[in-house]
C-alpha cells in the first residue's frame, strides 16, 4: 500500500507543470466560523466576524509548502492560528483545478480559552477548494480560490472544532 502511495505520489509531482513552481503570497477573507465541542460552549454558540488568512508557500509542481496566520472571530474574542501545511492541486480542466490542503495547527483562544482551561490549543486542518490560475499582467501567475477547512484541536476540556469558508487570492511573488 505504501509503495502504491509513493508511486502515484511520484507521477503527479512528475507530471506538474513547471510554470505552476514557484513562490506565493495568497490573502484570504471568509465568514462566521461553525464553532464545535467545548468551544461552541464557551464561546457562547458560535463565532461573529468573520475569518482571515495570509499564507506564504513554495509550490513544487502540483504540491506546495505552506506557512500561515489566521484569525477567526469568537463570541468575545478572536482566535489567531499559525500553521504549517502540504497542499496538492489537481488540474479539473482549463485553468480551473480542485486543491486539498493538511497541516498542523497551534491555536491561540483568547478570553475563551480561559473558560476552557487552556489559552492554546494544539491540532489539525484539512481544507477542500476549488482555484481559477489566471496570469496577472504585473504580478505574474496568481489564482482566484475558495475552500471549506476543518480545524480539529485538542484541549483540557476535550476536542474543540472550528469549520470556515474562505474566498482568496494568491500570487507569486
Amino acid at each position: 500500500m505504501l509503495r502504491r502511495s509513493l508511486l502515484v505520489t511520484a507521477f503527479l509531482l512528475a507530471t506538474a507543470s513547471t510554470a505552476s513552481a514557484g513562490s506565493y503570497l495568497s490573502l484570504g477573507l471568509g465568514g462566521d466560523p461553525v464553532l464545535q465541542g467545548e468551544l461552541m460552549t464557551a464561546a457562547d454558540g458560535g463565532g461573529d466576524g468573520g475569518n482571515g488568512r495570509i499564507a506564504l508557500g513554495q509550490s513544487f509542481g502540483r504540491l506546495a509548502l505552506e506557512g500561515s496566520l489566521s484569525r477567526f472571530a469568537l463570541a468575545t474574542d478572536d482566535a489567531t492560528a499559525a500553521g504549517v501545511h502540504a497542499r496538492l492541486t489537481l488540474p479539473i480542466d482549463g485553468a480551473f483545478g480542485i486543491f486539498g490542503r493538511f497541516g498542523l495547527e497551534r491555536v491561540w483562544l483568547g478570553a475563551e480559552g480561559e473558560r476552557l482551561g487552556d489559552r492554546t490549543a494544539d491540532g489539525y486542518v484539512g481544507a477542500l477548494g476549488l482555484e481559477y490560475r489566471l496570469q496577472a499582467p504585473l504580478l505574474g501567475e496568481a489564482a482566484i480560490w475558495g475552500e471549506l477547512s476543518q480545524d480539529k484541536l485538542d484541549t483540557s476540556a476535550g476536542e474543540i472544532g472550528a469549520r470556515l469558508w474562505t474566498l482568496g487570492l494568491s500570487v507569486g511573488i
